[in-house]
């Protein structure tokens, strides 16, 4: 049986942790390692300076720590330091949240976490659903999910993640491919359609505004979308579910050009 590296951006109060977890068990054994709190847009970080320390985690009934550091941090100590043996796979998520698109993709400490996972060696795969906006509040300014339907719908999606991890393990991830970015929709349905999609190359402006403290973070209102049919924010948009493999040497896949510097 496969073993399991799960953590996420949302950090331990995230109601979909378990979730995934309980998808994951009879697929395999799951640990858990995740970070105390919330680190969201923290992208690939990783602690530099300081200390960091895990602390064991067994409310989900599986082995598992929480950190004080960054999801890759977690992903880092989870394969290297806190258990035997490394993981099978590495499972990021779920996101309360979407992050389709580059400008979200490269900011998302759950899309970091697997990042961190391929460039271990691991199979890896972020999971995140864009929820709600009533969800999206609760848990931004509360840290937890009460409202019946928001809740069916996160369970509706993790349902659908077990469902997509099996064809994953039975197929493995494309050929070329170090990770694959999985986006649901906020409302997914057993007929929901399951589509392989392109990263949008989306982009954003100003990000924060001025207040008495000095400046804070401010939800972007002037997103750029390319148009990209077929796209990961296209098909999530849509209502589909949008599975994106990923090569981490595309980063490098630009062609140089003739001139030199001499």
């Amino acid at each position: 049986m496969p073993t399991f590296l799960v953590t996420n951006d949302d950090g331990a109060a995230s109601p979909m942790l378990p979730m995934l977890v309980e998808q994951l068990k009879p697929l395999g054994t799951v640990r858990v390692v995740v970070p105390a709190e919330e680190q969201s847009w923290r992208g690939k970080a990783m602690t530099r300076f300081g200390s960091v320390t895990a602390e064991p985690y067994d409310k989900l009934g599986v082995e598992g720590f929480m950190v004080n550091g960054t999801p890759a941090d977690c992903v880092n100590l989870g394969v290297h330091n806190l258990f035997e043996d490394a993981p099978d796979w590495v499972i990021s998520g779920i996101n309360i949240g979407s992050n389709a698109g580059l400008a979200f993709l490269l900011n998302s400490g759950t899309v970091g976490a697997a990042m961190e996972g391929a460039l271990q060696g691991i199979p890896s795969v972020a999971y995140s659903q864009h929820v709600r906006h009533k969800a999206y509040q609760e848990w931004s300014n509360t840290k937890q999910v009460t409202d019946p339907g928001s809740l069916a719908e996160m369970q509706a999606a993790a349902d659908h993640c077990g469902k997509i991890q099996r064809k994953l393990m039975a197929e493995g991830i494309p050929q070329g491919a170090d990770l694959v970015s999985i986006n649901l929709p906020y409302k997914p349905t057993l007929q929901t359609p399951v589509r392989w999609s392109h990263l949008q190359q989306n982009s954003y402006g100003q990000l924060f505004r001025e207040n008495d403290n000095g400046f804070h973070h401010s939800y972007m209102g002037d997103i750029r979308h390319d148009g990209g049919k077929d796209s990961d924010w296209d098909v999530v948009n849509r209502g589909e579910i949008s599975i994106t493999p990923l090569s981490l040497r595309g980063f490098s896949a630009v062609t140089a050009p003739a001139y030199t510097f001499d």
